[in-house]
């Protein structure tokens, strides 16, 4: 049984359906605009970011880093010395958290989170710059690690505190006078693995480690830059001839910025597909330590008896011969 349209409706209908076919168009022009943007945008390589609630369960490794680590809290206490106002302050410590493994500085935050509310505000950022250093120089485990960050985070005011670590997701760094070794190492090796590969997927993977090994700031600033230029207008050599570019280029780079040059070259020369393989490899293995590369196997190390968190220590002796 059906109602009988009225006069009004009847006179809506060839109105509803030149809308409906109009929608239509548009979502079909849509959908041809999408399927014409390469697969590996900036979007979606953000997609492939892990999330702050997985970074929590990832191991730190904090032995194998600590050298690293150390470097970083030097290098933060330094600038805090140097800084004359709270705006430059804040961007010390985002500079800080955006070199720290992702896992520590994420634990850490949530236990800063935490205990803000019990801490007592102290005067001197420069103290607690200091603290920090001689903290991490002293401890053992990633327990010590956690604390030692989470003590001074704990110190800085929320909006502070947030506004460092949106400075540090956005502007991340990394110290290429100590880790350009260890990368021309790296790409040493992607130069052996690239002309062994017989597939493609061979070569993904070994471009995927390769970006597993390096900066993880170099990398995700490198791949936001090969993502935004235009396509090469030559096509891309064969790969053992770009590993050997990439090399060759890494070799001339003294600075930070070069080095980003070098690696963003690589990538923009690469099919959007397969920069995109190689992303998600490395957001899936790295900070798992995994020997690979300049990786490591050391023995483990007893730790001192009654060696403590060393606050107290103003001037630890301080040494870095690894890579991050």
């Amino acid at each position: 049984f059906m109602m009988p349209l009225s006069s009004g409706r009847v006179r809506m209908m060839p109105v509803l359906g030149v809308v409906c076919l109009g929608i239509a168009a548009v979502l079909t022009v849509v959908g041809v605009h999408r399927a014409s943007i390469r697969p590996a945008s900036l979007l979606a390589l953000v997609d492939l970011q892990p999330k702050k609630a997985e970074e929590s369960f990832k191991p730190i490794h904090f032995r194998e880093q600590k050298e690293a680590i150390v470097q970083d809290a030097k290098e933060f206490s330094e600038c805090v010395q140097a800084a004359t106002t709270v705006d430059q302050g804040v961007w010390c410590l985002g500079q800080l958290l955006s070199m720290l493994p992702r896992p520590l500085e994420q634990r850490a935050l949530e236990v800063a989170h935490e205990v803000y509310p019990s801490k007592e505000p102290v005067d001197d950022p420069k103290l607690l710059a200091m603290h920090l250093e001689s903290c991490l120089a002293a401890a053992q485990e990633r327990d010590g690690g956690i604390f030692c960050v989470a003590e001074l985070l704990a110190h800085v005011p929320p909006a502070a505190l947030t506004e460092a670590v949106t400075m540090g997701e956005e502007h991340p760094a990394f110290d290429w006078t100590f880790e350009r070794e260890a990368a021309m190492h790296d790409a040493e090796t992607f130069g052996a693995c690239a002309s062994d590969a017989k597939s493609v997927e061979d070569g993904v993977e070994c471009l995927g480690r390769l970006l597993t090994e390096l900066p993880e700031a170099m990398v995700q600033r490198s791949v936001h830059v090969a993502m935004e230029v235009p396509p090469p207008m030559a096509p891309a050599e064969e790969p053992s001839e770009l590993a050997k570019d990439f090399g060759v280029c890494l070799e001339l780079a003294s600075a930070r910025d070069a080095a980003m040059y070098c690696l963003s070259h690589l990538l923009a020369r690469l099919p959007a597909e397969q920069l995109h393989e190689a992303f998600e490899y490395q957001t899936e293995h790295r900070g798992k330590g995994e020997p690979f590369l300049t990786d490591v196997q050391e023995e483990p190390v007893e730790p001192e008896h009654g060696a403590g968190l060393g606050l107290g220590v103003q001037k630890p002796e301080l040494h870095r011969g690894g890579a991050k």
